[in-house]
């Protein structure tokens, strides 16, 4: 009997992809297998299809790679030392998942660790463009019934938007200029147009 395979959508040079039987991602000790329902695709995604994305030059990514950090699914098997409650839940995720070890992770800033993986990203953790993805069961966040799944694939780009709004300061009355209408562009001056609490 042969292993099982989910569809992917494999980046294996600048310009050149397809959609790929790989093999089905398993929920190892710690993690869990997501069925993916909607993955936005981000201008760092275009960068490694154009072949421009630093991390290629720096050796921090490589191809083959399976893109995707920007998604929404339900949890459909938990590995060992999971919480079985993750079952079923409607998720998304962290991006950058840090060692969990180091300075910079123990003051919650696992974005700036050295040895991070990033997902579809950095250091070879595949990416939700596929029909399943394996993640960390620390790095999910679950998403109340209001949010469907387009807008919970918009987290993390919102999540990006609303902190450089608030790192702008920006009050009533003020004026403030966002570069680039791309989805964190927008989602940026919505933010500002209409401050959110703060992050914590």
């Amino acid at each position: 009997m042969s292993a099982p395979t989910v569809r992917a959508f494999v980046l294996t040079a600048p310009g050149e992809a397809s959609v790929q039987e790989v093999p089905a991602p398993v929920a190892v000790p710690g993690e869990v297998v997501v069925d993916v329902e909607r993955v936005g695709v981000c201008g760092t995604d275009v960068e490694f299809f154009t072949g421009e994305m630093a991390y290629l030059h720096e050796g921090h990514s490589a191809y083959p790679m399976r893109l995707g950090h920007e998604w929404a699914g339900t949890v459909s098997a938990v590995g060992d030392g999971v919480d079985p409650s993750w079952l079923g839940r409607r998720v998304m995720g962290d991006t950058m998942l840090g060692d969990r070890t180091c300075r910079a992770c123990r003051r919650g800033s696992q974005h700036v660790c050295a040895r991070r993986q990033e997902v579809g990203i950095r250091g070879g953790r595949p990416g939700a463009l596929a029909e399943q993805l394996a993640v960390p069961a620390w790095s999910l966040h679950p998403l109340p019934d209001p949010v469907d799944a387009v807008l919970g694939a918009l987290v993390e780009p919102g999540g990006n938007a609303l902190r450089a709004a608030q790192a702008a300061g920006v009050g009533p009355g003020d004026r403030a200029l966002v570069l680039g209408p791309g989805t964190i562009g927008l989602l940026t001056a919505m933010s500002c147009a209409r401050p959110a609490p703060r992050c914590t």
